[in-house]
């Protein structure tokens, strides 16, 4: 934020907290400071994000090479899993 800026809003917050009662003045106070805090704790949990680092865990996996085939029926029709008999023509 810019010097001038600031410098206007805490002229601006001046000029109202003169004219606001005591009670409402302590609720802007409260407020402020638990900006105050949500800036603070704000920053606190920001962590620098960590750098990837390419090829670290090269080699580490594979992929089998049947991988992009299709798949058979018995895989989407559940014979795989024994939840369709194939002899079993009612539960078709």
């Amino acid at each position: 934020m810019n010097v001038a800026l600031k410098e206007n809003l805490k002229e601006n917050l001046a000029e109202v907290s003169d004219e606001l009662p005591v009670e409402l003045l302590a609720e802007v106070v409260d407020f402020a400071e638990f900006l105050r805090e949500k800036e603070r704790r704000q920053r606190a949990e920001a962590k620098p994000k960590k750098k990837r680092i390419a090829g670290l865990h090269q080699g580490q996996g594979w992929i089998s090479d049947n991988f992009n085939d299709e798949l058979g029926d018995e895989f989407w029709f559940g014979e795989d899993f024994g939840i369709i008999k194939k002899d079993d023509e009612s539960a078709a």
